[in-house]
């Protein structure tokens, strides 16, 4: 196929795919993904989804040949094996999945196999992403996770004896039960394990959310703000005396091995998605799909090429200029590179300096944010990651 000669803005760099299935709803979930679907809905589902996918196809042409791949959900490796490999075929056959800078895929330890992991090392997928969250047993249990902490570690031993080479874990400090030395013991312990590359949340009690009746009740019990902040600086200090370069504000690497797919979100560069909930951006333009499983594969099954852009699947969304900019710069300063203010200037006709010098000023005389004249860079320094909302709120609000 013919590739559309573009410029980088208008093409897309990330294809992103939404399985929306989980064996456990966790506790501190607030995201489209259930757990009360069995294989007869997750293969309509698939089946659905790669209609959409089949559907869209002309928009492949605008799809950069390394674009980045990521299976998000839920839980992706939850979906049967033969479905997961539907999806990748059709997304290959449509010209979505060409040369992929990387393609990952989320995984749960506890549904985690050597034979699933070697046919999604067969099928293309480079990268691995496990949801440990924490190696001790009591906090997982805390937290509604299905897998114990000895599970976890297997399923990276797993993964790399599958020929995985890149394998990344999330963790969450300021869990229930969680202590200072607790957090540094899971830390330790991943960090013996070889990987490369982490992401570290604090938790977040989102409204709605069985955690948040938990803790309102007493039920649970959180980590003061206090200690919770002794760990946010113990997670630095360990992972920066192991070697791992903090490269975006919850993200850290060993040997450059950055996520290439979420940076395509950092720096505010147009991506593609399918899936329930999934949401895609295509310069002014920001499209979600319907979020329940039974909505979408009834609107994803009505598609037609003629008639997709208008699709009830679809929730569509033009951002103003300003719109942008302000997503560009909070995206971008997440980044420990920072955000390009060249790039702003060329994409929205902004100057970023001369228009919020005055509201940056007094962060920059801090030593919270820094400004390279040169390279027209605006980052947040160590410490100002710390107040990061707080910065961003200058664009918003301005």
């Amino acid at each position: 196929m013919e590739r559309v000669k573009q410029n980088i803005w208008d093409n897309y760099h990330a294809v992103y795919v939404h399985i929306p299935f989980c064996k456990q709803k966790c506790l501190y979930c607030d995201f489209a993904s259930y757990a009360c679907f069995g294989e007869a809905e997750m293969r309509a589902y698939t089946e659905a989804l790669c209609h959409e996918i089949e559907t869209r196809a002309e928009e492949a042409e605008k799809v950069a040949a390394s674009a980045t791949v990521y299976f998000g959900g839920g839980t992706p490796s939850v979906l049967p094996i033969d479905c997961l490999e539907q999806i990748v075929a059709t997304l290959k056959a449509c010209g979505f999945w060409q040369e992929p800078a990387e393609a990952t895929i989320e995984v749960n330890p506890g549904t985690a196999d050597s034979t699933k992991l070697k046919r999604l090392r067969a099928a293309g997928f480079d990268r691995v992403s496990f949801g440990v969250q924490s190696l001790q047993d009591a906090e997982l249990r805390a937290i509604g996770r299905i897998h114990s902490a000895q599970e976890a570690i297997a399923a990276i031993d797993m993964a790399r004896a599958a020929g995985f080479r890149r394998v990344s874990c999330d963790l969450i400090y300021g869990l229930p039960g969680q202590s200072l030395a607790s957090l540094a013991d899971t830390l330790q312990r991943l960090l013996a394990t070889g990987i490369e590359h982490i992401s570290v949340y604090g938790l977040i009690v989102e409204e709605g959310t069985p955690l948040e009746r938990l803790v309102s009740a007493g039920k649970l019990m959180l980590p003061d703000e206090d200690i919770a902040a002794d760990m946010y600086e113990l997670v630095q200090r360990l992972l920066a005396e192991a070697g791992f370069e903090r490269y975006e504000i919850s993200n850290y690497a060993k040997n450059g091995q950055y996520s290439r797919h979420n940076t395509v979100y950092w720096q505010y560069h147009p991506y593609i998605a399918f899936g329930a909930a999934a949401c895609g951006m295509e310069k002014a333009l920001r499209r979600t799909a319907a979020s329940t499983v039974p909505e979408y594969i009834a609107a994803a099954q009505a598609l037609t090429s003629a008639n997709w852009r208008t699709s009830e699947l679809y929730t569509s969304e033009s951002l103003t200029l300003q719109q942008q900019l302000e997503e560009f710069m909070f995206m971008g300063l997440r980044r420990a590179a920072g955000a390009d203010l060249a790039e702003a200037r060329t994409r929205f006709g902004v100057d970023v300096w001369q228009r919020y010098q005055k509201e940056l000023a007094p962060y920059i005389a801090q030593g919270l944010v820094g400004y390279e004249v040169a390279a027209e860079r605006l980052y947040l320094t160590p410490a100002g990651m710390e107040l990061g909302n707080q910065i961003f709120a200058i664009f918003v609000n301005s």
